[in-house]
């Protein structure tokens, strides 16, 4: 081969790619994965605020539902039954329901029965009408020894929410926890309570 050839075979030879250097179906395949990560990204990323913002407000609000009662309000002989507005946070949902229950004073604590039987979940009555402690006195159950009724199927309480060994009820009523903040009872969520330890009660003393 003369040099004529070898320098004519060296211009025709097509120069060799650097590494560096993207192909067409690289450059494509770059740009579909980022734009379906951009995509995936901004659909998924409210779903996951979405997801966890329940558990953010919980956190935020404490669970507390603010009343207008004072320890004042209550004593140690009966309950007195009051209502307030409860908030509550469902899931996803955030509202403001109605509620009421008993209270009354032991060991130097409030007891904030809930009115729901731990049977069926009946509304029980009490033996009497105590607003702002003007008594008026109604048929106390078994002859005198018990205070709370269930009408639905007949499940009896004491005054401190204990249920009797007769009655269908499996456990005493429920109580709520409280702090009192600013002189005012707030109230949070309900604990159950066995008949073994039906005086436990792990909220603050109201003195």
């Amino acid at each position: 081969m003369d040099r004529k050839s070898a320098t004519l075979d060296t211009e025709n030879t097509p120069p060799v790619k650097s590494r560096k250097e993207l192909t067409r179906r690289q450059f494509l395949t770059y740009v579909l994965a980022g734009t379906g990560a951009f995509m995936a990204t901004t659909i998924f990323a409210p779903l996951v605020t979405f997801a966890v913002d329940p558990l953010r407000r919980e956190g935020g609000t404490g669970g507390l539902s603010a009343t207008t009662w004072r320890v004042s309000d209550f004593n140690t002989n009966l309950p007195t039954h009051v209502s307030f507005t409860e908030h509550v946070d469902d899931a996803w949902n955030s509202h403001d329901t109605p509620n009421d229950v008993y209270v009354i004073i032991k060991d130097n604590k409030l007891m904030i029965m809930s009115h729901v039987c731990t049977h069926l979940g009946c509304h029980v009555n009490g033996s009497y009408s105590d607003a702002a402690h003007k008594v008026s006195a109604q048929p106390s159950y078994n002859g005198g020894k018990d205070w709370f009724h269930c009408p639905c199927h007949n499940s009896m309480y004491n005054i401190y929410g204990v249920n009797t060994p007769t009655s269908p009820a499996p456990r005493p009523l429920d109580l709520y926890e409280y702090q009192i903040i600013n002189g005012y009872v707030h109230v949070g969520k309900t604990i159950q309570r066995t008949d073994a330890a039906w005086d436990y009660n792990p909220n603050p003393s109201i003195s």
